[in-house]
């Protein structure tokens, strides 16, 4: 049976449509800009761009201890309702004690030009697994990747 937790942030300054744009089809590139500890190389493997469907590779950065490279696929993708979901397929925390995992994203303007991000975690985890170590980590880089990204939207917005 699947469990969830989520993580709220609020990013001052970056507006809905610009947040949106870093996290879905710019993804790579925003990330190995504000975070580059956190992502060595990054490629699509299946699809144009990021999109529903699209199969991404993630090789992890030293800020990562020793996370192997993540495939991940796009299973959800709305642009009007500014939510996107990424199964992990293989590698990555997967390989440390996740049998299943979904990260969502679901972005909310809250107006003044701050967007509200909701994103959770649905997972399993492997059979007798005290998974408590492994979600607090899994938690403080999902937390890292959205604070870096917000912070580098927010400087490039007052460039």
């Amino acid at each position: 049976m699947a469990s969830r937790q989520e993580l709220e942030i609020e990013a001052d300054g970056v507006d809905i449509e610009t947040l949106w744009r870093a996290l879905t089809k710019d993804k790579i590139e925003v990330l190995q800009k504000a975070a580059p500890g956190l992502l060595t190389d990054g490629k699509i493997l299946e699809g144009d761009e990021i999109a529903l469907g699209t199969l991404l590779y993630l090789n992890y950065g030293p800020a990562t201890h020793e996370l192997e490279p993540l495939k991940e696929r796009i299973v959800e993708f709305d642009e009007g309702k500014h939510v996107l979901t990424f199964l992990g397929l293989e590698g990555g925390y997967l390989n440390l004690g996740f049998t299943h995992f979904l990260v969502t994203f679901k972005l909310d303007d809250v107006g003044g030009g701050k967007t509200k991000v909701n994103a959770s975690l649905t997972y399993d985890l492997k059979e007798n697994f005290d998974g408590s170590q492994l979600l607090e980590e899994f938690f403080k880089l999902l937390h890292y990747y959205l604070d870096r990204v917000i912070t580098y939207l927010q400087q490039k917005h007052e460039d």
